[in-house]
């Protein structure tokens, strides 16, 4: 499509989007959904980028570079927890996708209320053992901590962020119902309320002098409470035939999520590693407070992805109920657009940020969080390669093609383990993310490539054997 095509296309989806026509088939409904999607999603980033830009410097300045580096490393080892999901909130994804695709109810509820009671019994276990042996951790050790205030706090706040995300773990379906559903703009909403009240729980505990344990419930907490009204919001008003009543768990749809939940589970490890060691590696070789930099400087280079941060979660159900309908012409040119939509985007705002970083930095968090001007250009190469495959990865998971991509991230993921731990204890914080640019695009970038063309070429894979009982509930 040219230019001049695109632009016209791009804007009468917009006007439909705001409801000014009247949407018809099943590619306008697709993308209207998308359009809509991006749009509140960048309402809401914007939202998420002001609390930001106003709670990066407030925590900094407040807790110090010690204590914010140990907060930003327990979140990178909450994030390690996260996969204890076991992957069922992405197999859900495409569950609910289908069913909403073939106007199955029965199908979408068996697999909600799998997936809403599994994680309930996960997070339930989990909490048991880590109470098991939290006082037997010297946690002022694990996280490298030196003054008195900072190894005083970091063991009750490890105790409360776990308790926290433990209760929030079966919350963790909702978004994905959303998106499965094709209303991201709804869940975009939600989290935007999340981003405002948690920065007001922020300000208020540093106004009363709380700290990292306060700091952490005003956070982690407003999560928790914005993502369960969601549900009572989704369960009791919105879907009420979605309530996962745990009569109707079923084991073809536990065996299903957990026959994709597996290969999600390696997938979320693998990025694990890829992504969230830096910081501790960091901490463990460097110290905390060389934690800072490299954070900040991630947390900026960020919003350079923003296009394709916000795509996801439209994309993926679009291209799951696409694959299941049998409609891969539309996945594929609305593939093409989204890499290079992704991909000029990123480059545009990455390049200013080379130039101009330190400086953003040094007013933005001050100058603790400083880095090296080559951490800089390294961080600009990263995020575009980082387009790139979050693009392949898309179509992998919507398709359901997740063997190929559980081994290309394991790859990555362990190159990227040995080639930062040599590194960073001899170029600095610099190495972390020359390792993990190696890694992910010798051997997850290439070999991903091949297998989505596979991917839009061939017959979907997505999984449609649903006894008639499940239909029928």
């Amino acid at each position: 499509m040219s230019m001049s095509g695109l632009l016209v296309s791009s804007g009468r989806y917009l006007r439909l989007a705001f409801g000014r026509g009247q949407i018809s088939g099943d590619v306008q409904r697709r993308h209207v959904r998308i359009v809509q999607g991006i749009t509140s999603g960048l309402a809401g980033r914007g939202v998420g980028v002001l609390v930001s830009f106003f709670s990066v410097p407030l925590t900094v300045r407040y807790l110090g570079a010690e204590r914010y580096g140990a907060w930003v490393t327990i979140s990178t080892a909450i994030a390690w927890i996260a996969i204890a999901d076991v992957g069922l909130s992405s197999s859900l994804t495409n569950a609910v996708s289908e069913g909403y695709a073939n106007d199955q109810r029965g199908l979408a509820r068996a697999h909600v209320a799998a997936a809403f009671w599994s994680l309930v019994a996960i997070a339930g276990l989990l909490f048991i053992v880590f109470l098991s042996v939290w006082h037997s951790v010297h946690w002022d050790r694990v996280f490298n901590v030196q003054t008195a205030m900072a190894r005083a706090e970091v063991g009750p706040t490890v105790a409360i962020a776990l308790a926290i995300f433990a209760l929030n773990l079966p919350f963790s379906i909702i978004a994905k119902i959303y998106g499965a559903y094709q209303e991201v703009a709804i869940a975009n909403g939600w989290t935007a309320a999340g981003s405002i009240l948690s920065l007001a729980a922020l300000v208020a505990v540093t106004q009363l002098k709380g700290g990292l344990p306060s700091l952490v419930i005003a956070i982690s907490g407003t999560t928790l409470l914005v993502n369960f009204v969601s549900a009572l919001w989704l369960f009791g008003w919105s879907k009420p035939w979605l309530f996962p009543d745990p009569r109707r768990v079923t084991w073809h749809a536990v065996r299903r999520l957990s026959s994709q939940g597996w290969m999600f589970f390696v997938i979320q490890i693998a990025a694990l590693v890829l992504f969230q060691t830096d910081n501790i590696i960091i901490a463990h070789y460097l110290g905390a407070a060389a934690v800072t930099p490299y954070s900040v400087t991630w947390r900026l280079f960020a919003y350079t992805t923003i296009f394709q941060t916000l795509a996801i979660p439209s994309f993926w159900p679009a291209y799951a109920e696409a694959f299941s309908r049998g409609d891969r012409g539309w996945v594929r040119h609305s593939f093409r657009f989204n890499l290079g939509i992704s991909v000029v985007s990123t480059l545009a705002l990455a390049t200013p940020l080379v130039f101009f970083g330190h400086w953003v930095i040094q007013k933005w968090a001050g100058s603790a969080a400083v880095p090296p001007a080559v951490l800089l250009v390294l961080m600009a190469i990263w995020n575009i390669i980082y387009v790139v495959g979050c693009s392949q990865s898309c179509i992998l998971a919507s398709s359901s093609r997740l063997r190929g991509q559980m081994i290309y991230s394991l790859a990555a993921a362990a190159v990227n383990l040995i080639v930062t731990i040599l590194l960073v204890p001899r170029i600095g914080i610099s190495g972390a993310i020359l390792g993990t640019i190696s890694a992910y695009a010798t051997c997850a970038l290439v070999p991903q490539w091949i297998e989505v063309q596979h991917a839009l070429r061939d017959a979907p894979q997505m999984g449609t054997d649903v006894p008639m009982g499940v239909l029928e509930q």
